[in-house]
């Protein structure tokens, strides 16, 4: 993964493009895009391929749902994704040379079949350092990419290039050929053998169409049928071939037929209209140029032997009737329909299921398919996952290689000893590629690659179509909208955007249309000082310093930002602790600890999140045993103030605390803390640190810092405890002004969870990105930390301070008068 890639979980302005939402890989195709454009054919393989270990079969054979939801497909025609990724996948896709992934985990995997979604899961734990076995049942890995795709659409050579590459790419992985699940070898052998089965066994065998007349030898599935001309039959035809079903196995069952010796004439009958076939657009408008007849409306009944050579399909017409389960109108019989169509043999493509010999695997399937949780991928029997087609149902090439990646990550939690692992999600990553300069993009046509139909051997499977050349390929580039190119921000957001998008397609000359769009773009922002509008850290600000203060240069001079507790008893390099991942995946936790040793920054919470990472433990009254480990001991007190049991140190240089979540509480913790000599006051400004995510609740409450830096002053002990502040710190300058109201170190929580990936799930809920390793996870939060701290460091500076605990209240102004009243801040005209 290139460094310039960014994930986009934390960037409320951007919204992946709509071609990538519909990519069930999630790939960037904007990126490689833009790539193709600039002539950086390296750099579009590396986002093309980043995702999919296929990309030279989908370059050629993808259903591509990117394309239907590309936003140029409103006006002159979607851009072609699938034919530039074909474009640079013929440039480099038989020449790259991918680095081999290392074995770096004792724990292995054994999958069943070798299909897209089974090859695709043994690429990605192979790339996780897992040894992966796949057990293929026939002499060749591909499963119905290979033996399901005819030769015209899908050459031999296309597919070896990408075999080579996973084969390069995954050392750790061995294909296993000729190995059948039942016949060879047993589930139960396999979960000997292995840490975790997968079965990815596929829909290898076709449906029965369940009428009188279909065991006739001249009536054929359309599964086995393609099975065998791709495995090189080319059998002699008869003049007029029948094919049953409207899905892909038709499309590419007609057109094989077609193309073999004796064939004159191919009949497509489907039982519903037109308009919900479900064969790709592109596929029927191939086979309907290549002279294929298409019969809509009509359903089979019986297949009549008419003497040796003939056949008659007795069939009957159909019309709409109500919707079924899914919402298809259900085809109804119309009556007195009945008629005939002669042919010589009949390809019934009408679906298809998995079935195996295996005893054991077939206590965990339904009739047709292994019985799988969609949440988990697991089977009843714990160690056994499931994924494809021959778990899910019928689906395309890049559904089921979606579903590999969706096994793929939970095994690997499964075998991390994972119970909780994040939900998966498909991956969305931008590589923020610069925008094609091309002055006529608005000007450049749709082009298709030239067609060529049956060719003039049409027996020897010549390709359908050319691809690009360069200038085609550029052009073509140059048309995309490039949805992914967002700049969000305080004036111009997404909906600007669908707007600008919405004008473009209206009519000049509607009137009505334009004003109302025009009123809605004219509507002012709302009033951001209205009545009632709460204390917040944004309004106050700092002021900066004039020259007659300066007695030192701060823009020369570094700023100190270390920060000690207890007169040196703790000292860290920066202001920040971090809480509220206790109850975190163990993932998350893991990558937030990395961070937090990269920042050295400590953690406060109730269990320790890392073996290095310096701990403030809370304590929970009755619940939580001290602990020995922890740099310092913070009681938490309640609503109403009780002393805590045990207050001791458990060793000499052990801080100890309280946390108050109650300013009603606030003096007596107060008092207390000065009197049993603590170290530290934790003030929480959202009520119950250390349950999840607080800060989503609402502000925080300012008036406690002030309360508490009040009572201080009264007393005439403000040096004797050190502060620490929670609720509400975003960002550095947050944590400077706290800091020159008189905390000492800022804890952060919401901040640190975006960082690390999360997304705010409904009011008070966050889920995280699960496609995020544990060093990226820990590399975010290092960074947000660092750059936390640079940024109060900053703001010290440009009040004239080289120390960051030297900013004070005269170093700020309040904006308004709840603000003002809520941290005795100055506010100009009022004070």
């Amino acid at each position: 993964m290139p460094t310039e890639q960014i994930g986009v979980a934390g960037d409320k302005h951007y919204v992946p493009a709509p071609c990538q939402i519909a990519c069930p890989v999630g790939t960037d195709a904007p990126s490689y895009i833009g790539y193709i454009w600039n002539g950086q054919f390296e750099e579009a393989f590396e986002a093309i391929t980043a995702t999919n270990p296929f990309s030279s079969i989908c370059g050629r054979v993808c259903d591509a749902p990117c394309e239907p939801a590309c936003r140029r497909t409103a006006s002159d025609g979607a851009i072609q994704i699938r034919n530039l990724k074909r474009f640079v996948m013929e440039k480099l896709g038989a020449s790259w040379k991918p680095e081999a992934a290392a074995i770096t985990r004792e724990q292995s995997i054994g999958i069943v079949g070798a299909g897209p979604a089974g090859l695709v899961a043994a690429h990605d734990l192979a790339v996780a350092g897992f040894k992966v076995d796949v057990y293929e049942m026939t002499d060749k890995a591909g499963g119905m990419m290979i033996w399901g795709i005819p030769a015209f659409r899908l050459p031999v050579g296309t597919i070896g290039e990408d075999m080579d590459r996973l084969q390069a790419r995954c050392p750790g992985l061995t294909i296993h050929t000729n190995t059948a699940l039942g016949r060879d070898v047993t589930l139960e052998e396999l979960k000997a053998k292995h840490d975790a089965v997968c079965l990815t066994i596929g829909s290898w065998w076709g449906k029965k169409m369940g009428i009188p007349g279909e065991d006739d030898s001249r009536v054929i599935d359309g599964v086995e049928f393609l099975r065998r001309v791709n495995d090189g039959e080319r059998p002699q035809m008869p003049k007029t071939v029948v094919v049953i079903g409207g899905g892909d196995v038709a499309m590419d069952a007609c057109r094989a037929a077609l193309r073999l010796p004796g064939c004159e004439h191919v009949k497509v009958v489907y039982r519903r209209g037109p308009d919900e076939i479900p064969a790709r657009k592109i596929e029927l408008e191939g086979a309907v140029e290549e002279g294929i007849e298409f019969i809509y409306n009509t359903q089979q009944v019986e297949i009549i032997a008419d003497g040796d050579d003939n056949l008659k399909m007795r069939c009957v017409a159909t019309e709409a009737g109500e919707p079924d389960a899914d919402g298809r109108r259900r085809p109804v019989v119309v009556a007195g329909s009945e008629h005939d169509i002669d042919c010589g043999m009949v390809i019934a493509a009408v679906g298809q299921f998995g079935a195996v010999e295996d005893d054991a695997t077939n206590t965990l399937m339904g009739s047709d398919r292994v019985n799988t949780s969609w949440e988990t991928m697991q089977t009843q029997d714990p160690k056994v996952f499931a994924a494809g087609d021959g778990a899910f149902g019928g689906s395309t090439i890049v559904m089921a290689m979606s579903h590999g990646q969706r096994l793929a990550y939970y095994v690997k939690a499964y075998l991390e000893d994972n119970s909780d692992p994040v939900d998966y999600r498909t991956p969305w990553r931008t590589r923020r590629v610069p925008v094609a300069q091309d002055l006529k993009w608005e000007q450049l046509a749709l082009h298709h690659p030239e067609f060529h139909g049956v060719g003039e051997n049409p027996v020897e499977f010549p390709e359908i179509e050319s691809t690009y050349s360069w200038d085609e390929a550029r052009d073509e580039a140059a048309r995309c909208y490039r949805c992914d190119a967002e700049t969000g921000s305080a004036d111009y957001s997404v909906q600007n955007r669908e707007d600008i998008f919405l004008m473009a397609r209206m009519d000049k000359s509607d009137i009505a249309r334009q004003a109302k769009m025009l009123a809605k773009r004219l509507q002012p922002r709302a009033n951001p000082f209205p009545e009632g509008r709460p204390a917040t850290i944004d309004d106050l600000v700092f002021l900066p310093a004039n020259l007659s203060r300066l007695v030192i240069d701060p823009y020369r001079e570094a700023c100190k930002v270390a920060t000690d507790l207890g007169f040196g008893k703790m000292e860290i390099d920066q202001p920040f602790f971090v809480t509220g991942f206790d109850n975190a995946p163990s993932t998350v936790k893991a990558g937030i600890a990395q961070g937090l040793v990269g920042a050295a920054a400590g953690y406060i919470g109730v269990h320790l999140l890392g073996d290095t990472t310096p701990w403030l433990q809370l304590v929970l009254p009755g619940q939580i045993e001290p602990s020995a480990d922890a740099a310092g001991l913070i009681h938490v007190v309640g609503p109403r103030f009780e002393a805590p049991d045990n207050l001791n140190r458990l060793h000499e240089d052990q801080l100890l605390g309280l946390s108050v979540t109650a300013k009603d509480t606030l003096e007596e913790s107060i008092v207390y803390g000065l009197e049993n000599g603590l170290d530290v006051l934790l003030l929480n400004g959202n009520a119950a640190l250390g349950r999840d995510w607080p800060e989503l609740a609402g502000p925080p409450d300012l008036s406690m810092m002030r309360d508490a830096i009040r009572i201080l002053r009264r007393l005439n002990r403000e040096e004797e405890i050190d502060l620490l502040w929670f609720g509400g710190v975003r960002s550095g300058t947050d944590a400077a002004k706290l800091i020159a109201m008189g905390a000492k170190s800022m804890v952060l929580g919401m901040t640190v969870a975006l960082a690390a990936g999360a997304e705010i799930v409904g009011d008070h809920e966050l889920a995280f990105a699960p496609d995020l390793s544990e060093e990226e996870r820990g590399h975010a939060v290092a960074n947000i930390l660092k750059s936390a701290s640079g940024e109060a460091s900053m703001m010290a500076r440009c009040t004239g301070k080289t120390n960051l605990h030297n900013l004070e209240p005269e170093d700020m102004r309040a904006l308004t008068l709840p603000t003002a009243e809520a941290t005795d801040i100055v506010l100009s005209g009022k004070h």
